[in-house]
């Protein structure tokens, strides 16, 4: 197993794309190009296998909804039959948006620019962590194949075979499949941008002098401690007027020593950091513009999801009508089912937001160790310049993940579904 560059290291995750209809235009022939798209392979087979997925899934989401309109629905209550509503077009966006948005040069603009940081921050290094990205990449498609399968298992338990309750099953699974790849995508590139901005933070933290600040921070600490435990009362004497008649022991201690030292930074390397970080920002911001759609998406229909099998799963053995009609399946079986699928929502909730936390706090630390680089009194003038504008820099960039704007991607997402959800699903136990 080889990897000379990202490139080939995403390989795996571009072909199974490839054949879910995700990767209309061809991948480049380097990492360090941005896609060649000509006339000639514009309209090739990928692209037309691209716009039959979108069809198909256009084409099953209105049949859906208007059998279940007919034929399900009325069956339902209104406080059950919103939620199905939701969920299906929910599911049914994420899974358009995907189709259409995905790999419109994201893959190989996202492969240059990570070729480019890495000639800086692996260098030689760089096919060792290639070759953790393919194996990463082999593991997730090994897992959604894992879910795909038991998510089968579940769906036809007791599924009566007729040619309406394979055209919805199929769309089902072809749609969760998609849903999962592209979940897979944002992980793949955000887990790289996340080990990319460790790698920088841990180059940066490589040149803060440990040696300086013990010898000089030290001394200046054992001068405050001593003014702390002075008498105060006695430091001072005051007469009537304003002169003031004695001082005991300085309140300023001198810094002869302090500024008897200039660091030497190595200045070329801050300049290839800071470039370095400027990319990563960037790619940041073009993961976040492209996928903000569709993991808004993704996040509403977990969301939805929980809600839904949690109540269903709690209302079981009291109102069975709740659950799925008709498929035969006996009661422990489907809460087993429906709270399964509500620990996958939150997984793969916990999953997202995990991911885009990591890399905020990577970026939270590299402004940290830039103002302890720029915490001694004395640095020579071509390296606080450097220092300077990587500060600058770091203040006038955002790279935040968002779900389009609506809000933002960390672990205090995860804490607001759960308790949103626990508060929709004791509103609705309330009301029964």
């Amino acid at each position: 197993m080889s990897g000379n560059s990202v490139c080939t290291a995403l390989n795996p995750l571009y072909l199974v794309s490839k054949l879910l209809g995700l990767a209309p235009y061809p991948l480049g022939k380097t990492g360090t190009a941005i896609r060649d798209v000509s006339k000639a392979n514009r309209f090739g087979v990928s692209t037309l296998h691209n716009y039959v997925m979108i069809l198909f899934m256009l084409g099953w989401f209105f049949f859906h909804i208007t059998w279940d309109a007919i034929y399900v629905y009325p069956k339902l209550s209104s406080k059950s039959l919103i939620p199905v509503v939701i969920r299906t077009c929910t599911f049914t966006s994420t899974c358009l948006s995907t189709l259409i948005l995905s790999h419109r040069g994201t893959l190989s603009e996202f492969c240059s620019k990570i070729s480019l940081v890495d000639d800086i921050l692996l260098g030689r290094k760089a096919s060792s962590s290639y070759i953790k990205i393919r194996v990463m990449i082999i593991i997730q498609i090994l897992l959604v194949f894992v879910y795909s399968c038991i998510m089968t298992l579940f769906d036809t338990n007791g599924l009566n075979i007729n040619l309406i309750s394979v055209v919805k099953y199929c769309g089902w699974a072809v749609g969760r499949t998609i849903s999962m790849f592209m979940i897979v995508h944002f992980l793949v590139f955000v887990w790289i941008l996340k080990n990319r901005f460790c790698k920088l933070n841990a180059q940066l933290s490589s040149l803060v002098d440990r040696r300086f600040e013990e010898q000089h921070l030290v001394p200046l600490f054992s001068t405050l401690n001593s003014m702390n435990k002075a008498d105060l009362a006695g430091e001072f004497n005051f007469i009537s007027g304003p002169e003031i008649v004695g001082r005991k022991g300085p309140l300023l201690f001198s810094l002869s020593k302090v500024r008897s030292h200039v660091l030497q930074y190595n200045s070329d390397k801050i300049r290839a950091l800071r470039l370095a970080h400027g990319v990563l920002c960037e790619s940041v911001q073009r993961i976040n513009s492209d996928y903000g759609f569709q993991i808004l998406s993704e996040v509403s229909y977990a969301f939805i999801s929980f809600v839904m099998f949690s109540y269903v799963a709690v209302e079981a053995k009291n109102d069975p009508t709740l659950g799925d009609c008709g498929n035969g399946s006996s009661s422990c079986v489907r809460v087993l089912k429906d709270l399964f699928i509500s620990c996958l929502c939150i997984i793969k909730v916990l999953t997202i937001a995990a991911s885009c936390h990591a890399v905020s706090s990577e970026i939270s630390a590299t402004l940290k160790i830039v103002q302890k680089l720029l915490s001694p009194r004395h640095i020579s003038a071509d390296s606080l310049a450097e220092l300077q504008l990587f500060s600058q820099q770091l203040w006038n960039t955002d790279p935040r993940f968002t779900a389009l704007g609506f809000f933002e991607l960390n672990l205090n997402l995860l804490c607001s579904v759960l308790g949103t959800a626990t508060t929709y699903i004791v509103v609705l136990l309330q009301l029964k």
